[in-house]
């Protein structure tokens, strides 16, 4: 029998395994588990009843030379296994045998702001970001993830500084609270930023999805404003920018799709954002989606005490 200790009203695998199968019960085989592979690593896997996992690749990122100290998205990933069992231990990421299919790569998931003068963006992967606390949630209570934790619902929060990627010493812009919050359904992540200086922002994105472009991942989207879709499977595809809150990206072979939805606030009703309000890359390899507030010719100006918000939802879809 296992052993289990309730951590925070989780369920955490003390020892030995749990046995999941794709006809347990969705208790059993179905919600979110939190695999800590190490003090800079976590696994959340997350599974809709008839889907493959969804498996997110968490990671704490330093670099003293970017100025950037934070936990990142460094991947997400669909899972399956070709066992009649999926087990979940304590050891060992789960399923251990399972065919992985890379669905996205890492990129700057929740923002990335440019000031002018600027020769990089602040956040994500850009740096000039770092740590000031973090927290890890499951069901509402804080935890300290260790092996595999069972939950409804994981959220790993931080509250970061940023700085003005244009000055050789550290100069802070603002504070940013960001929380990701996992379920089965999906991926929320929301955040505030509260501007501490004044700056003229030139470009700034937010609730990115850099999804892999291939003919078994991603090769055609939408808008979901709108009943038409095009064509997203080759480098410079251009696809068409609009002022629109989301899009959702999929193939024609198996079923996969994935989508983004921001809360119309973020934009600012595309005052700024030069009639690109979302818009899907179309170089390299991978097709990202940019949801944007500022790009030039627009430009806003903010001041100390201003505040910027954003809320938004992903969807990974994988029968």
């Amino acid at each position: 029998m296992d052993r289990r200790t309730l951590l925070g009203g989780t369920a955490v695998l003390a020892a030995g395994g749990l046995a999941l199968s794709p006809s347990a019960s969705p208790s059993a085989d179905d919600g979110v588990y939190v695999e800590r592979l190490g003090e800079r690593q976590i696994m959340v896997w997350t599974r809709r009843p008839g889907h493959l996992w969804i498996r997110y690749d968490l990671r704490h990122f330093t670099d003293p030379d970017k100025r950037m100290d934070a936990w990142r998205i460094q991947g997400i990933s669909a899972v399956s296994s070709p066992a009649p069992q999926l087990r979940i231990r304590q050891a060992g990421p789960p399923p251990a045998t399972g065919a992985v299919t890379l669905l996205t790569t890492a990129g700057a998931y929740p923002f990335a702001i440019k000031p002018e003068g600027a020769k990089d963006h602040f956040g994500g992967i850009h740096g000039d970001e770092l740590l000031r606390s973090v927290l890890f949630l499951a069901d509402g209570r804080s935890v300290n993830p260790s092996g595999v934790t069972r939950a409804e619902e994981f959220e790993l929060a931080q509250d970061t500084e940023v700085f003005d990627p244009a000055a050789a010493a550290p100069t802070p812009l603002g504070l940013v609270n960001v929380r990701h919050v996992f379920t089965a359904d999906g991926l929320r992540i929301r955040w505030v930023l509260r501007w501490t200086a004044a700056r003229t922002i030139i470009y700034a994105y937010g609730a990115m999805l850099p999804a892999v472009r291939d003919e078994a991942v991603t090769s055609w989207f939408r808008y979901l404003d709108q009943a038409g879709e095009q064509d997203i499977s080759r480098t410079g595809h251009g696809a068409k920018p609009s002022d629109s809150f989301g899009v959702q990206m999929y193939n024609r072979k198996n079923g996969l799709a994935m989508s983004v939805e921001v809360e119309p606030g973020f934009f600012n009703g595309f005052t700024q954002s030069d009639r690109r309000g979302i818009w899907v890359y179309d170089g390299d390899t991978y097709n990202k989606v940019y949801p944007t507030r500022v790009s030039l010719p627009g430009r806003e100006q903010v001041a100390a005490g201003d505040v910027w918000e954003l809320d938004a939802f992903y969807r990974f879809f994988y029968p």
